[in-house]
């Protein structure tokens, strides 16, 4: 389903409605909440750096953003940074309110979570960019390529383990779905600038 340059996409619906069931604690909207600041951060950084973004797909792995012209190293960093940067913002703000406590959580989670460096991750991009402009984009794919085996293999691993003695299986979840996006990032190409659908990025 497609409205402008919005485009929600089945898998989208179907983790959504999986997401909604499992949820025992009304978490999901607040999730959904913060996930649109996440994104809206990312969105008004790009605008402010004169980036045309062309479209905007809602998927089951995240939000991607496809830009009409590429963005610079630093501009892409800046980009990167700016999702996480609301989260993190939103939790100091509503964490000085009980009420807020809840929402604060979850943003700083998210805010943390996406600035792992790994695969198509924000932090995994602004580090990419980094050491693109320092020591080239070769080296960048390397490093790139041997924190994304390191840290999802140990997500893995250590998923396993817990979800073996305790029947816990959140971390498992949570490196598979890295996995996911890992080997997506790998089919699509790599983490430059998007020009128009030859190359997409998560956001």
């Amino acid at each position: 389903m497609r409205i402008g340059k919005l485009e929600v996409t089945a898998p989208f619906f179907l983790m959504l409605a999986w997401l909604n069931y499992l949820d025992r604690q009304g978490l999901v909207p607040l999730c959904v909440l913060a996930c649109c600041f996440h994104e809206l951060g990312h969105l008004l950084s790009i605008r402010l750096l004169s980036g045309d973004i062309k479209l905007i797909s809602l998927t089951a792995v995240g939000a991607e953003m496809v830009l009409c012209r590429p963005m610079g190293y630093g501009q892409e960093m800046v980009a990167a940074l700016a999702g996480p940067g609301v989260n993190l913002l939103l939790a100091v703000l509503c964490c000085r309110w009980s009420w807020g406590t809840l929402f604060a959580g979850l943003n700083l989670a998210l805010g943390c979570f996406n600035l792992l460096p790994v695969g198509r991750l924000d932090g995994g991009r602004f580090l990419h960019g980094l050491l693109a402009v320092f020591c080239g984009l070769n080296v960048a794919e390397q490093i790139g390529a041997l924190l994304d085996g390191c840290l999802v293999g140990s997500l893995l691993l250590a998923g396993a383990l817990l979800a073996w003695k305790n029947g816990n299986i959140t971390l498992l979840s949570v490196g598979l779905w890295l996995l996911v996006v890992f080997s997506k990032g790998k089919k699509r190409g790599n983490r430059a600038c998007l020009i128009d659908k030859k190359k997409v990025k998560s956001y």
